[in-house]
């Protein structure tokens, strides 16, 4: 059900943003787009600090972490394809050169 989440237990329910507000928020692909970007960075931060944290404990070489960071990146770069490639479409069609 979008609006609203039902909770079995009788609790009183959660609502969740609206739908056109949401829609509304995925209007502009550019900001998205900037949005999507600035949120891999922050990820790749975090797990920077995770590998940093876990090499601290164990012992590991910077340099070790540093190649996992590379791989990190690659996986990161992975995930966010389809949605990166379809929002620059979206930019273009908008804004065509």
């Amino acid at each position: 059900m979008i609006g609203a989440l039902r909770l079995r237990s009788g609790q009183a329910q959660r609502k969740l943003p609206a739908l056109w507000s949401w829609l509304g928020s995925r209007r502009d692909p550019t900001d998205r787009l900037e949005q999507l970007h600035a949120d891999k960075r922050e990820t790749k931060a975090q797990v920077r600090e995770a590998l940093e944290r876990l090499a601290e404990r164990h012992g590991i070489a910077q340099k070790d972490v540093t190649y996992a960071m590379a791989y990190a990146d690659d996986m990161l770069s992975d995930l966010i394809y389809s949605v990166e490639r379809e929002l620059e479409h979206e930019a273009e069609a908008q804004d065509p050169v």
